[in-house]
């Protein structure tokens, strides 16, 4: 499971992500080459300054006062990342029973009500209903290996096939999309940590992934959490149909089609179960959508409840539409939404996202 970067799409914008590189852009990348013990440009320009200064006045002008939109759009990436990040986690949280042991549900939390609640199957559920699954996707493995490893560090390139995204054209996009990577990972890890779920090389010396298994649980899937985020983000700018993400499963949509086809390929490398795709497709739809209509204004928003501890089945795009549809499976409700906790600068910068997409 990762996160990328707003320049992922471009690949060699990926470059600008560091600003100690950032040598054309000015002053400041001039102290970016100190950054690499080339200390030379800073004498240069101390010798011109004391060749060229005048008596000091002290100050000599007044800047001007700026919007808070003005003033985050023109901060630096890591400062702006921060803010976004702070601002959302304000917004969404996890709530757990215990910090002593592991739980058997976790819920995802906006503005302190529960939003998606995530319930675990137990190890020998797995062993009777999951394990099974992860024998008959590998057969896939050799026809999948390219995109598997791909999509272990990048996942929106593939989203990038379906709708134009670039770093100069959709810089605003990219942010979103961005940040809500980052925020996926604020609430997936607590979750994954909190459940405690057994990855499938725990349970068979005969799984054998063709990838590196990640260092943490596997419940809910990060990789399906992340990919149904991007997709539902996606739905609400590429189409020009009413916002919702449940008809764009039922659908399939081609952004909805490639989360689906991402999630299973971490069933088909060896390292997810197919009950972990569907917890983080549940999840990350649910999320996105929350934050999605509280930009948008909106003052209410699904939730969802997957029962994990008894879905026996296997993950696609039709089977989560079915899922979405079937109370046994995914209890569906509404919470309440404060649109006005949105800082003002950040519905400015939901504007600009959507001006993107005319």
């Amino acid at each position: 499971m990762a996160i990328f970067g707003v320049q992922g799409v471009q690949g060699v914008q990926g470059v600008q992500g560091v600003q100690g590189v950032q040598g054309v852009q000015g002053v400041q990348g001039v102290q970016g080459v100190q950054t690499v013990s080339l200390p030379a440009p800073s004498w240069a320009m101390l010798s011109a300054r004391a060749g060229t200064q005048r008596m000091w006045p002290g100050a000599n002008r007044t800047p001007a006062q700026q919007s808070a939109w003005d003033t985050f759009r023109k901060l630096a990436e890591g400062p702006r990342d921060a803010v976004l990040i702070q601002t959302l986690s304000t917004q969404f949280a996890v709530s757990l029973a215990s910090s002593a042991h592991a739980n058997d549900t976790a819920s995802i939390t906006v503005q302190g009500q529960t939003l998606a609640t995530l319930h675990k199957p137990t190890t020998a559920f797995l062993k009777d209903h999951q394990i099974d699954y992860m024998r008959a996707a590998a057969d896939l493995q050799s026809d999948r290996l390219e995109e598997i490893t791909v999509q272990t560090g990048q996942l929106l390139p593939f989203f990038g096939m379906v709708s134009y995204l670039s770093g100069d054209a959709t810089k605003w996009t990219l942010r979103m999309a961005d940040t809500m990577l980052s925020l996926c990972k604020l609430i997936e890890m607590p979750v994954k940590m909190g459940l405690d779920v057994a990855r499938p090389i725990a349970l068979s010396s005969a799984v054998q992934p063709v990838i590196q298994t990640p260092g943490h649980p596997s419940f809910p899937s990060g990789h399906a959490t992340e990919s149904f985020v991007l997709a539902t983000l996606f739905s609400r700018l590429f189409y020009d149909v009413p916002f919702d993400p449940a008809m764009a499963v039922e659908t399939q949509n081609e952004v909805m089609r490639y989360a689906a086809r991402i999630a299973t390929n971490r069933t088909v490398a060896g390292v997810h179960y197919p009950t972990d795709s569907m917890a983080g497709a549940i999840a990350g739809m649910t999320m996105a959508e929350g934050l999605i209509n509280l930009l948008d204004g909106k003052t209410a928003t699904p939730t969802r409840t997957y029962r994990g501890d008894t879905y026996e089945g296997d993950f696609n795009l039709s089977l989560l539409g079915d899922a979405l549809k079937d109370p046994t499976i995914v209890e569906t409700g509404t919470v309440a939404l404060d649109p006005t906790q949105v800082p003002v600068w950040m519905q400015e910068m939901w504007a600009e996202v959507k001006s993107e997409w005319g």
